[in-house]
């Protein structure tokens, strides 16, 4: 019996030297202490850890979702309390990872502390006409996005708002639209940090507009002298279009003439310098185009008209 409370006692003061160590590998804290739309300060608390070195990572995720350094890896001195990270990406989630050795009771022994931060939002960049629906009256649209962010927009036709969003946590939209109307959208980031809820600014306004739709039955024409005549629905509000013709559906389309806002027809008198051949086939797409805050806005291209010995017929690009 007694051989029996000597070896429970050994194994529990083993047990208690094990825990302690293990508190002290793992006494070292880091957390955010403060934060702007481009930098993150980490502060650093040693606790009981005897710090022998320590260098301090901050790390993201890539587009195959793996977390590779943001910014070169710093070696700092035993005893800094505090390290700012400069020149991040706005509204963005990080990962700060120290990785240090200490001195325990007979050797050194190597840890490592990690804590997520994040940058505060900034204006949302990058927004755009992703695809308009024609037929079902919708347009997709998005914006580069910040990772520690939710996203509210707003949508208007005219000075009317007709759309928005709120709390979206993926950098797109889409909302409920009437074909050959000009639509404008802009977008801001917020996320809340210890409980305060901090907004970027709203971002530029975007221009969103649909594909002018050539006619049906006589949208695409070639006449006697070999000329191309084109006709399209007027889309309120754009500056004007340009058409696009080729001899594949898929690839060499070269513009071949423009339009102003007020005209909805084209007349075409070469293509790659040579009249149009009645029997040949053509693709033919017309585009419309918005230029504002020194930035060109297109109408992007999801169909073309296919040209085929007199007969036309639409084909809706992948």
């Amino acid at each position: 019996m007694k051989n029996f409370r000597k070896l429970l006692t050994t194994l529990m003061l083993s047990m208690l030297f094990v825990l302690g160590s293990a508190s002290a590998v793992f006494a070292m804290t880091i957390n955010q202490t403060s934060q702007t739309t481009n930098s993150v300060t980490i502060g650093i608390d040693y606790g009981t850890d005897k710090v022998v070195t320590q260098t301090l990572h901050l790390l993201m995720r890539n587009e195959n979702y793996q977390y590779v350094d943001a910014v070169a890896p710093v070696a700092l001195p035993v005893g800094t309390t505090s390290y700012t990270f400069n020149n991040l990406m706005p509204g963005t989630k990080y990962e700060a990872k120290m990785e240090y050795t200490w001195r325990g009771y007979s050797k050194s022994y190597t840890s490592n502390r990690s804590q997520y931060v994040v940058t505060l939002p900034g204006k949302v960049t990058g927004v755009n006409q992703v695809k308009w629906w024609y037929y079902i009256h919708k347009v997709d649209f998005g914006w580069n996005p910040q990772s520690a962010c939710q996203f509210e927009w707003v949508a208007y036709q005219g000075k009317k708002q007709v759309a928005q969003g709120n709390a979206v946590t993926s950098n797109s939209g889409s909302f409920g639209t009437k074909n050959n109307k000009l639509y404008t959208v802009k977008v801001r980031s917020y996320l809340t940090l210890n409980g305060q809820t901090y907004y970027g600014d709203w971002s530029d306004p975007a221009y969103l507009f649909t594909q002018p739709m050539i006619l049906d039955r006589k949208g695409v024409s070639i006449d006697g002298s070999g000329k191309l005549h084109v006709k399209w629905e007027k889309i309120d509000g754009v500056d004007g279009y340009e058409i696009y013709v080729s001899t594949k559906k898929d690839s060499g389309y070269k513009k071949v003439g423009k339009a102003s806002k007020k005209k909805n027809s084209a007349t075409i008198k070469k293509f790659k310098k040579k009249k149009f051949a009645k029997k040949k086939t053509y693709y033919v797409y017309v585009a419309a185009k918005k230029k504002a805050n020194g930035k060109k806005y297109t109408s992007g291209v999801n169909y073309t008209i296919e040209y085929k010995k007199g007969s036309i017929r639409t084909l809706y690009f992948k």
